[in-house]
């Protein structure tokens, strides 16, 4: 008898810190209406919901004893010749939905190259040797970081925002600013020692620095004053979800994105990015 063509999936949930909780996250709602035996928690995050057959979350084929990576593994035919070939005969994708309560870290997934290095050194870290690129498009309104910003406006920033350019350095600062203009190599060279030293500042003074400017944009907001920052409101919400993070100040080097339902943003290999609000749908 013929395997049937469609079948339906209990899909495995990560229930990472920052995701909605209970009832109130799209991925739990969608668990529950696709498998009537699971309780859903209202305590608890749901975070992601994976749909395919990776290590680390293989969807399970109900009414079956077996996983979907375990069918595929079966049915190589189910992939296509070319899929097959490339990816020796593992599904290359993984379909998730997202629930984004609080803001994720700052990631760039690896490119092939690095990706199969990375695998062969620590597989129990990175169990597929596969890059990472990612599609996400937008169920609901969606927020996120993706990509450095134009270099002028990072420029403007450290001329207008002095905790930010204080963790930067007067040095790292002029040479980004001399770069305007100049060759790719040479923007990537000063980009790269900026961004450096914001991520290895001491701590003691990342916290002095954001103090000291959410301080200052809080006064602001109190005396209902246009803000000189536009950014002001979501690094003030990024404060109170983590206080003291380094990662507040990212939003002065990386664009801000807020998509509406349907619209979509991808996401290249070694991209920095950062999921801050919503739920997107994710394609890896």
């Amino acid at each position: 008898m013929a395997s049937p063509a469609v079948f339906p999936l209990s899909c495995v949930v990560q229930q990472y810190a920052w995701g909605k909780t209970g009832s109130s996250s799209e991925v739990a709602r969608l668990l529950a209406s696709s498998d009537p035996s699971v309780q859903i928690s209202e305590d608890q995050p749901y975070a992601e919901l994976w749909m395919g057959a990776h290590p680390r979350g293989d969807a399970k084929i109900l009414g079956s004893q077996k996983t979907l990576g375990q069918w595929i593994a079966e049915n190589q035919d189910c992939l296509g010749s070319k899929v097959k070939a490339a990816f020796h005969g593992k599904l290359p994708f993984l379909f998730k939905v997202l629930s984004v309560e609080t803001a994720l870290s700052i990631q760039a997934h690896p490119d092939k190259e690095l990706a199969e290095k990375l695998h062969l050194q620590a597989p129990q870290h990175y169990p597929d040797a596969n890059h990472k690129p990612e599609m996400a498009i937008a169920l609901t309104s969606f927020q996120g970081l993706c990509g450095f910003r134009p270099l002028e406006e990072i420029v403007a920033f450290l001329q207008k925002v002095p905790e930010f350019r204080f963790l930067i350095g007067d040095a790292a600062a002029a040479q980004l600013q001399q770069s305007v203009g100049s060759d790719s190599q040479a923007v990537a060279s000063a980009l790269r020692r900026c961004f450096s030293q914001l991520m290895t500042s001491e701590k003691k003074a990342v916290v002095e620095q954001l103090d000291r400017l959410v301080m200052r944009i809080s006064q602001q907001v109190c005396a209902g004053n246009h803000m000189e920052d536009v950014l002001g409101e979501l690094l003030l919400q990024l404060h109170q979800e983590y206080p003291g993070d380094i990662g507040c100040f990212a939003i002065y080097f990386l664009n801000v994105l807020t998509l509406k339902p349907g619209e979509a943003m991808f996401l290249e290999a070694n991209v920095p990015h950062a999921y801050l609000k919503g739920g997107p749908w994710l394609c890896r």
